[in-house]
């Protein structure tokens, strides 16, 4: 991985990242309670916040509100290819002080976590702009920085009533709901600290909670979801068998298999094989 980025206050508000195409799942590059803007120059990934999956194509961007999230591969992309990602960074306190604006204030409606957002012409002679400061680190100080941030931040939110309203959007906490996360992310192979991580809490809170919800640990209930589903697209569907296990959030078609059969009492294949049998009987 090839990173380029611009420091404001001693943190990154600015990068761009090279990355090879083969990758599986990144958490968020930060721990802090930032927002971020996205702009995919070449390749495709896919943005996995708590309840969505976004899928972005090159020339494509998202905007995300503080929380947590992965990126992840899209089954779209080329593994040969090289994933070139811009990325903006807006922290709370240095935006306060863009705006002079009390974040906690004002109240908006439009409560989201991550959305898409079009790149017009005049986005992209901005992200060309950031790319020749990346290219000429001699002209960057903290006031052309600065502006370049507070630009950003207004050319995002030109479509908002104002740019107070979308400046606090952005930091605006999301209410997740617990259930709503776990439905979302049933079939996702996920492991289990990755969703505690989207849930926002430790493993060892999160497998409580998961009790608490559902009645059972959080292996068995994913287990029996995926084993369900598999069973109802093997009955219902073409897919090939592995299709339909990696469609469930099963690791690989082995594992499937042992799991299918040890609650079914048969192999996917001995399904399917019986399927075949009693439509040639008619």
């Amino acid at each position: 991985m090839k990173k380029k980025s611009i420091r404001y206050k001693g943190k990154i508000v600015f990068e761009k990242v090279q990355m090879e195409g083969s990758f599986h799942r990144i958490p968020k590059m930060f721990q802090e309670d930032e927002a971020c803007f996205l702009y995919m120059s070449e390749g495709t990934f896919s943005f996995r916040s708590p309840t969505n999956l976004i899928e972005i194509k090159t020339g494509e961007a998202v905007v995300a509100k503080c929380g947590n999230y992965f990126i992840e591969q899209s089954s779209k992309h080329n593994e040969s290819e090289d994933i070139i990602v811009f990325g903006a960074y807006f922290y709370p306190e240095m935006v306060k002080d863009f705006f002079q604006t009390d974040l906690k204030l004002v109240d908006f409606k439009r409560n989201f976590d991550v959305h898409s957002s079009k790149v017009e012409p005049l986005m992209k002679l901005f992200i060309d702009s950031i790319n020749y400061l990346f290219e000429n680190p001699d002209l960057r100080d903290d006031n052309l920085v600065s502006s370049k941030l507070k630009e950003l931040l207004l050319l995002l939110g030109k479509t908002q009533n104002s740019i107070h309203d979308f400046v606090n959007a952005l930091f605006t906490p999301f209410e997740y709901d617990f259930k709503e996360i776990i439905n979302q992310n049933t079939f996702a192979n996920l492991s289990l600290t990755e969703l505690a991580k989207l849930c926002g809490c430790s493993l060892a809170t999160f497998k409580r909670k998961f009790k608490n919800y559902f009645d059972q640990s959080p292996a068995k209930y994913f287990l029996l979801k995926k084993l369900e589903k598999s069973h109802q697209l093997l009955s219902i569907q073409s897919k090939s068998i592995s299709e339909i296990a990696y469609a469930c959030g099963f690791e690989n078609i082995n594992h499937f298999n042992k799991a299918f059969k040890k609650y079914y009492g048969f192999t996917p294949s001995h399904l399917r094989m019986s399927q075949k049998d009693e439509g040639m009987s008619f």
